[in-house]
């Protein structure tokens, strides 16, 4: 009968690291995709209210209201840089995160080669006694016939 693997509760416990980390992995890459999508937002945003100041500058406009389209658009500006910062963290945070996970499978593979190793040398183990069994059962069947011959 095959021995268990001794270092089976690591296995286990490095498949479920593995695990936590993929999904912690995809979740970080979910929000860095939010945060890239809002940035992107924000562009168009800030296209769309460009191209109202060109309309608006091509049939006139007074002071007052062209002072407001710079201030707002300078506060898009400060939204987008803002933004961009947040895309950089939230990139930053899945790339440590990828880091951390490959280290995590890593140490997975290693566990599951000394299992499949550990596995190998079972199925030799039990071979051996099993032909070593075989051998001993011919053995006395062997005396037996001689034996039997004798008398």
């Amino acid at each position: 009968m095959a021995r268990r693997f001794p270092l089976q509760q690591l296995l286990d416990l490095a498949s479920d690291r593995v695990d936590a980390a993929t999904q912690r992995l995809a979740l970080l890459k979910q929000r860095w995709q939010a945060q890239e999508d809002k940035l992107n937002q924000l562009f168009a945003f800030q296209d769309e209210y460009r191209q109202r100041l060109a309309d608006t500058l091509a049939q006139g406009v007074d002071m007052t209201r062209m002072r407001d389209f710079q201030v707002f658009l300078k506060k898009l500006e400060l939204a987008i840089r803002q933004q961009r910062l947040e895309v950089q963290h939230a990139k930053f945070s899945w790339e440590e995160c990828q880091v951390a996970w490959l280290e995590e499978r890593r140490k997975l593979k290693t566990y599951d080669i000394l299992r499949e190793r550990h596995l190998r040398g079972e199925t030799h183990r039990e071979s051996r006694l099993e032909q070593r069994d075989q051998d001993e059962y011919a053995r006395n069947i062997s005396n037996r016939k001689r034996a039997y011959e004798d008398e």
